[in-house]
């Protein structure tokens, strides 16, 4: 097992690696003890598709379909809060944004960009409220630069509560806090450096533009609503009230990688749950915990907690894909896909270091994507 520990000017920043090896002659513990149900989104030839997982005495089943949420395009633009998730994606140049609630199972569709053609332009990112759609965009002029646009969207009465904002530097990323809207924006044409507009949601104005310097990737929401600006190497925690600026920096070697992760989930505590590139381990794209108190990773590589006979025959596992942690039994659900196995997939469930070991796990046909716990 490798630590890691640097002192920062701010914090203490360290990583290790969970590494408490299985033995082929162990079975899986299988202890449930709390019902709980787990809403789960599957990559299967190329669409996204919801089930419904149920664990109950101690069995690790497929429950039902989510009928009224299905047939999203694989490629569609995902943003997700902690019990909600929405999809924007397009068919024949229709423009269509579905959300999901994960905690009473309800879910909505609305047409967006019916006044224009949705082949020309490219839609960046999205993000979403309980009243609102926001989607950063771009559209070539002729014979002049790009244009770049937030068009946000009334989710109650789309037609007539649809307002644009133009903005002079690309949209990269965007958020919604405390009834602000958050922009990541490049400056790609002179200076390479990023900025972040702060847009007031009640009078759909820019209330400011912050300067970030170079480097800026993405933006998150931790679990008080604070902005996660996220760089390679630090992190910048953003009040999204006062937009008081908070700098967390990361040792050598101690970096979390977050900043990559193509999907995520906030427990209660505040720990972040992702997915992280490890290069030279086994599996290259393993679960990975982060305490933003703490400013610690816990990095959970495969081959450390199962044997190689699980991790390639039994399991056969090729990626983590999705993440997910049930407070109620103190599981980690990691979602991944089977080595060879485009549309097949499954989910372990282990409990978390210091005392971690595995607990079941569940085939599935499709790859999980985005895990809910209800």
């Amino acid at each position: 097992m490798k630590t890691y520990k640097y002192v920062a000017c701010f914090v203490l920043a360290f990583s290790f690696f969970a590494c408490e090896k299985s033995s082929e002659q162990v079975d899986e513990e299988i202890a449930t003890n709390v019902q709980v149900d787990y809403t789960v989104f599957l990559q299967n030839n190329n669409q996204l598709n919801g089930v419904v997982l149920c664990s109950a005495n101690d069995e690790f089943t497929v429950k039902s379909a989510v009928n009224s949420f299905s047939n999203i395009p694989s490629n569609a633009i995902k943003y997700r809060t902690t019990t909600d998730i929405g999809y924007y994606s397009t068919t024949n140049c229709q423009a269509t944004f579905q959300w999901f609630n994960a905690e009473d199972s309800s879910s909505k569709s609305v047409a967006l960009f019916s006044d224009l053609d949705v082949c020309s332009i490219n839609v960046i990112a999205m993000a979403y409220s309980s009243e609102l759609a926001a989607v950063a965009y771009e559209r070539e002029l002729l014979g002049k630069d790009k244009q770049f646009v937030i068009r946000i969207n009334s989710l109650n009465e789309v037609a007539d509560g649809l307002v644009e904002i133009s903005l002079d530097k690309k949209p990269i990323d965007i958020v919604m806090s405390s009834n602000r809207l958050f922009v990541l924006t490049l400056n790609e044409f002179v200076s390479d450096e990023f900025h972040l507009s702060v847009i007031d949601l009640d009078d759909n104005e820019v209330l400011m533009e912050l300067e970030l310097g170079l480097d800026a990737q993405r933006l998150f929401t931790n679990s008080t609503g604070k902005v996660i600006i996220s760089y390679p190497e630090l992190h910048t925690t953003l009040d999204p009230f006062t937009l008081e600026k908070t700098y967390t920096t990361y040792g050598e070697n101690t970096e979390p990688g977050f900043v990559t992760t193509q999907d995520f989930f906030l427990d209660s505590a505040g720990k972040f749950y992702f997915q992280k590139n490890i290069p030279n381990a086994e599996i290259e794209e393993v679960p990975a915990i982060y305490d933003f108190e703490k400013n610690s990773t816990v990095v959970y590589l495969f081959e450390n907690f199962l044997t190689e006979t699980e991790l390639n025959m039994k399991y056969n596992v090729a990626q983590t894909t999705s993440i997910a942690y049930d407070e109620k039994n103190n599981y980690v659900l990691i979602g991944y896909q089977k080595k060879g196995q485009l549309d097949k997939g499954g989910i372990l469930r282990i409990t978390p270091a210091p005392d971690f070991k595995l607990i079941d796990n569940i085939d599935l046909e499709g790859v999980p994507k985005t895990i809910f716990v209800k």
